[in-house]
């Protein structure tokens, strides 16, 4: 071997110079060791992507995954995996190859896959790839990685056909190399199709959203179609995945056309066979049973736990002698076998006991309200007055449930609470949190029901009740989602339809469908992003349910309501004509709060609309008011005034105007009053605009803001659907504005969208205060870099800081298991300053010493995940029970008395959840906690220059620099001696 022989490890390091490189790869070309080395580190690779295929081993977290800390697993694994040395080795054959005479270099070879079956069940877009072949894996373990010619894998390197080497790392099940290659191939359909395969086993969410993408550019796309149907299948939506299927088949690909329509019929098979055993279940044996006890079979117990508990209780209280009842007995060892203990088969011997004598004729009451006689307030009454007389209390529990249409009101709840308890079962305190808690919602007390569930929901961990626990995910997902607690909605909602689904329970998971279809299209809103998802859902909800026309306007209406929302008013007027062809031949379905909102838009401009349609809009508006609280008053009158505002502008004002007087005496956790009082004062800003009533457009500004703006110096702006206004007051106060109503979409560009004249008028000022409602609120770069500026969110508190302590919180140490890189160290310290570092800097530590800081800097990772928070969080070091993230919810929670100023040197903490009704995220939770100005950015952070950025920022603070004249002095330094450090213009000042 030749002494350079030895450098090949350095090279493979990529540790030699240019020059040192290029004199080893003309060694390596006449060099056969060498290149034997390189032939067994493809090798190596191969050996490492089929054992990590075949076992990777479980790692323990703290922390349920989420889509951002997965991605973020799987780079760390990618760079400490232990043959990183052979990947880079294998490198050299790309390289080697390319750098060839090509005289030297052999035939192309195209990728073939080898096996005569395939381990993926998903479809590569690469056309090598794609052949069919029967999809066959052991039932001992994941299906063995496939092999492939080094040979070819260096051909497609010598070709350059990235997408061709991606391919391979897929058939050898090697995510992250495939990853590497994809990102660098060329882009294309095929490209994308893969890059969403990759996501398929993780996160079929955001493969679905990716695929869909795909589509809508290629709509024939093949691979798409198939990989979509699995994410389908893979997010619980068995009827949309079979549907899919069937999508496949019509393109009659060979062998790809049979196995789709064998998945297509195998999906349907299994979903409408436990649909029909379901309801049997529920319509006809149930109610049998306690006139027959074993009209249920323990087979279908064991099946459906959570609704044969539910018609047992329903028997037993039904059961008009002791005989039947002891015939229960079998049912009852059963269902306690499945949730635990032996309460049943005791519940079953107590009753059995009773005098039936007293007990049976209100037995029968009950078994015929159980089978759905209707009782008028009289007649319940006189059942229920009935049963305390007999002290029948089991039957009373469930007459008080079924009288109340299963909402027990909160009059009856202390002694429905007292008979839930006196019952000694868990399925009861379950259901007595249930019920408490829904009214609590219902009364709009929110907190007090999350601080009964939550509790609760623990217990659920180690609970095999999951109908029970799955209802309460219900519960409390819908007043997180009426909340807008997005994060938490998720959470809570997919726990409940992953319950629902292992429980077999149909009902609910109708049920819960509807919720995250909602969900959704509120996360849409904020994300642009999840469509899709709106569809798969409500999708979903129609095809299992064909025969309820009702479910199919709904539906539509609601995607119409998303287009609606990104602006596309034309996609939403063809999802309403095909909502409103549907309703003409559906009795049930009747207009609703969503159908008038997407009309009020859509028919906004008169020439848009007829007469009669809009009559017929405000008819159904009419209708809505009879049964509408405060809070959806209020939004009545927004969206009449919203569809009227072009055509009686008085009429609609003094609509608008009444819309924005209700939501200021509204609850504070009414959202739909407060939802309608920012959409009222949005339209009514936009109309002045229009006007070139600019005076009036600063006065709405500042009352929708909660503050006067600034009589000099101030930018203000305003975006809704098609419309957009930017008005400025200059250096003397006089005002300048512009009026647009042409927009076309729902992305902004900050940079463009304060037109070059409104910007001149700014140039004389010191300092440019910004009120900008969302979404145009936390946008960087909405004013040039050499102007002073900063976002203004509420009124102040108090323009002076306490004499509290400047607290630093660096050297944070997240759960490893995320994968997270070690920030540099932090290196400034002044006397005085207090330090949280380490595994010290946990959330609640943190928490506690905001509350008296006067100036904080936050040196931590910043993340955008909302599987973990609204907005952007801060990565904290995790406490003794796993939580790590800072989120906006929390700082809301926790008053800063010392009033301070906030630097967040931290990636992404600037960005907000574009609520339409208010700020949502860590700069706004901020202020509304008292922070004097809030110092952060949207986008990355370099770790190695932030050290001294920030203390240069700091120290032109000290100096008595205001914090947005300080930002724009040490990014102008930094520009001009960095010119590259293009992360500094993303830094912005909230206050």
């Amino acid at each position: 071997m030749s002494p350079q022989c030895d450098q090949l490890g350095a090279y493979a390091d990529g540790q030699l110079d240019a020059a040192e490189a290029d004199a080893f790869e003309l060694h390596l070309a006449g060099c056969a060791a060498c290149r034997d080395m390189l032939h067994d580190a493809m090798q190596l690779i191969a050996i490492e992507a089929a054992a990590r295929a075949r076992s990777t081993p479980p790692q323990v977290v703290t922390e349920r995954p989420t889509r951002a800390t997965e991605r973020a697993r799987r780079r760390w694994r990618r760079w400490t995996a232990p043959l990183a040395a052979a990947a880079a080795a294998a490198a050299i054959v790309g390289v080697w190859w390319l750098r060839r005479d090509p005289g030297e270099r052999t035939a192309s070879h195209e990728l073939v896959a080898s096996a005569d079956v395939r381990g993926l069940e998903g479809r590569i877009s690469y056309p090598g790839a794609d052949r069919y072949r029967r999809y066959d894996v052991p039932r001992a373990g994941s299906a063995a990685a496939e092999t492939l010619s080094l040979d070819m894998l260096a051909g497609l390197e010598r070709k350059g056909d990235l997408h061709g080497v991606a391919a391979a790392y897929l058939l050898m099940r090697d995510a992250s190399r495939a990853s590497a290659y994809l990102d660098r191939a060329t882009p294309s359909a095929d490209v994308a199709a893969d890059r969403a395969l990759l996501l398929l086993t993780e996160h079929p969410d955001d493969a679905l959203i990716a695929l869909d993408g795909v589509l809508e550019t290629s709509p024939g796309h093949a691979q798409a179609l198939w990989n979509r149907a699995l994410a389908l299948r893979d997010l619980g939506l068995v009827a949309s995945s079979a549907a899919a299927f069937s999508a496949v088949a019509e393109k009659n690909e060979p062998g790809w056309a049979d196995e789709a329509r064998a998945r297509a019929r195998a999906l349907t098979d299994r979903m409408v066979e436990r649909k029909t055993a379901f309801l049997q279940l529920a319509l006809t044996d149930g109610p049998r049973l306690s006139t027959t006890p074993d009209a249920v079979t323990l087979s279908t117990a064991r099946r459906f736990p959570g609704l044969a508990r539910l018609v047992f209780y329903d028997a037993v209280r039904g059961a008009a002698s002791a005989e039947i009842v002891r015939g229960l007995a079998p049912l009852a060892r059963e269902l306690d076998k499945l949730g635990g203990g032996d309460v049943l088969a005791s519940y079953v011997e107590r009753v059995s006991r009773a005098d039936f004598a007293v007990r049976a004729p209100l037995a029968r009451r009950y078994a015929a309200l159980a089978r759905g006689q209707r009782l008028d307030e009289a007649g319940a009454r006189d059942l229920l007055g009935a049963l305390r007389a007999a002290r029948q209390d089991d039957i009373l529990l469930g007459a008080t449930f079924l009288t109340s249409a299963g909402h027990v009101p909160t009059a009856s709840m202390p002694e429905y609470k007292r008979l839930a308890a006196a019952m000694h079962d868990p399925w009861f305190d379950l259901l007595a949190i249930e019920q408490e808690a829904s009214a609590l919602i219902a009364d709009g007390d929110h907190e007090p029901a999350e601080a009964l569930v939550l509790p609760a929901l623990a217990r659920c961990a180690s609970s095999a009740l999951d109908y029970r626990c799955a209802t309460l995910d219900l519960v409390l997902g819908q007043s997180y989602l009426t909340s807008l607690r997005l994060a938490d909605a998720r959470r809570v909602l997919t726990d409940g339809w992953l319950r629902a689904q292992r429980a077999g329970e149909w009902n609910l998971e109708q049920r819960l469908l509807p919720l995250l279809a909602q969900l959704e299209l509120v996360e849409d809103d904020v994300a642009g992003r999840t469509l899709p998802l709106v569809r798969a859902y409500a999708g979903e909800l129609t095809l299992r349910a064909p025969e309820r026309c009702d479910l199919d306007v709904w539906s539509r209406e609601l995607v119409a309501n998303v287009l609606v929302n990104r602006v596309d008013l034309d996609g939403a007027r063809g999802e309403l004509a095909r909502a409103d062809a549907i309703a003409k031949t559906c009795p049930a379905a009747r207009p609703g709060i969503v159908n008038a909102f997407v009309k009020a838009h859509v028919l906004r401009d008169p020439k848009s609309g007829s007469a009669d349609e809009v009559a017929a809009v405000r008819a159904t508006i009419a209708s809505l008011r009879a049964s509408a609280g405060p809070g959806m008053q209020a939004v009545l009158d927004q969206t009449e005034g919203r569809l009227l505002i072009e055509r009686d502008r008085a009429g609609a004002t003094q609509l608008l105007e009444h819309a924005i007087e209700v939501a200021r005496t509204a609850a504070p956790d009414d959202v739909d009053a407060h939802k309608a009082r920012s959409y009222a004062y949005s339209i009514l800003t936009l109309d002045a605009g229009r006007a070139n009533e600019w005076d009036r457009v600063w006065k709405l500004l500042g009352e929708d803001a909660g503050f006067e703006p600034a009589a000099r110096c101030a930018l203000g702006v305003a975006i809704e659907d098609r419309s957009s206004l930017v008005v400025v007051r200059d250096a003397g106060g006089a005002s300048l504005g512009i009026f647009d109503d042409k927009r076309s979409g729902p992305a902004i560009d900050a940079a463009t969208l304060v037109p070059a004249t409104l910007v001149a008028a700014l140039r004389g000022c010191s300092s440019v205060e910004v009120v900008a409602l969302p979404p145009v609120q936390g946008l960087p770069g909405l004013l040039p870099n050499e102007l002073a500026w900063s976002y203004r969110l509420g009124a102040t508190a108090s323009t002076e800081p306490a004499h509290g302590p400047h607290l630093v919180i660096a050297g944070v140490e997240p759960p490893a298991a995320l994968g997270m890189s070690r920030l540099q160290s932090w290196h400034r310290a002044a006397p005085g300053d207090t330090v949280l570092d380490g595994l010290a800097a946990t959330p609640s530590r943190v928490l506690a010493e905001l509350a008296t800081a006067s100036v904080v800097e936050i040196h931590a990772h910043g993340m955008v995940d909302a599987a973990e928070a609204d907005a952007s969080f801060l990565m904290m070091s995790p406490e003794p029970d796993g939580r790590y993230a800072l989120t906006a919810a929390a700082i809301r929670k926790q008053p800063l008395r010392g009033h301070p100023i906030v630097v967040l040197a931290a990636c992404h903490a600037a960005v907000m959840a574009t609520y339409r009704h208010e700020p949502w995220g860590l700069p706004a939770a901020f202020i509304a906690s008292g922070a004097r100005a809030v110092i952060a950015s949207t986008d990355v952070i370099s770790d190695a220059e932030a050290g001294a950025f920030f203390d240069d920022l700091r120290a032109r603070m000290e100096q008595g620099s205001s914090p947005d004249v300080a930002l724009r002095d040490a990014r102008s330094a930094w520009l001009a001696a960095r010119p590259s450090a293009t992360w500094v213009e993303t830094l912005m000042v909230f206050r």
